[in-house]
């Protein structure tokens, strides 16, 4: 499934689009057809500027949200992202500032145009990174370039977030959807329960030492290893033909 960020300007992310992308999370995840998610923007210059200043006002102001529109937190959106059991491709046909870096942080994979940025400039509005920023960038590019980024709020150009392991990939703008699918495609074709617990492995292990994430994988393999899928791979390989997968 593609999904496009859309509000123009910027693809600002305001809270309907915050509460539209937790309501399109929560249906993919029933939906078995659905394996992959790609996260794109709309237009060609920028991914996501991060939130939308237009609200700033009045959360200062303590407005509190009325009761048939609740106010959704970005935190929650990202770590919803974040620990999904299906993977989340960052499609980023534009530049990334703020909350768009943020947002991309905790998809799974990041595939980056050529002509983009991405960068924290936070710092020269007089705020911080509020939506996982602090606690995300240091664990994908380690903490020294990542204070860098944060307390000078410079970009990163396309090269750069490459060569600090970023983003997975940088393609010309142009083919930014097309390496995505492709790679989703690739991606769909995996055991999903084994997607699920190497995700989850994965994610969780980083949060605690080795001996504990040992632990969470250990209990992630021995669900593997019970499911149809892990019993499908083999006999599809001797047989000599594709696995068909079921997520069971």
């Amino acid at each position: 499934m593609v999904a496009a960020i859309n509000h123009p300007p910027a693809n600002a992310l305001a809270q309907r689009v915050l509460i539209d992308l937790n309501t399109l999370l929560d249906e993919s995840l029933e939906d078995p057809e659905i394996r992959v998610i790609v996260l794109t923007g709309t237009g060609e210059k920028l991914f996501s500027a991060g939130a939308d200043i237009t609200e700033f006002d009045s959360v200062q102001a303590g407005d509190k949200p009325k009761e048939n529109n609740p106010k959704i937190e970005g935190n929650d959106v990202f770590s919803k992202i974040e620990n999904y059991p299906k993977p989340v491709i960052a499609a980023m046909q534009g530049s990334a500032y703020g909350g768009g870096t943020e947002i991309s942080l905790a998809c799974h994979l990041r595939i980056l145009a050529d002509t983009a940025k991405v960068g924290f400039p936070e710092v020269k509005l007089g705020i911080m990174p509020g939506w996982g920023g602090t606690q995300r960038l240091p664990r994908l590019i380690g903490k020294t370039k990542a204070l860098e980024m944060m307390l000078t709020g410079d970009p990163l150009s396309s090269a750069e977030a490459f060569s600090f392991g970023l983003v997975n990939k940088v393609v010309p703008a142009s083919q930014i959807l097309t390496e995505a699918k492709a790679l989703a495609a690739r991606l769909a074709q995996g055991a999903p329960v084994a997607i699920r617990g190497i995700l989850k492995a994965v994610t969780k292990g980083l949060e605690t030492t080795i001996d504990e994430g040992i632990k969470i994988e250990d209990a992630a393999s021995a669900v593997v290893s019970a499911s149809e899928d892990a019993k499908e791979g083999p006999r599809a390989f001797l047989e000599k033909r594709r696995a068909n997968f079921q997520g069971i």
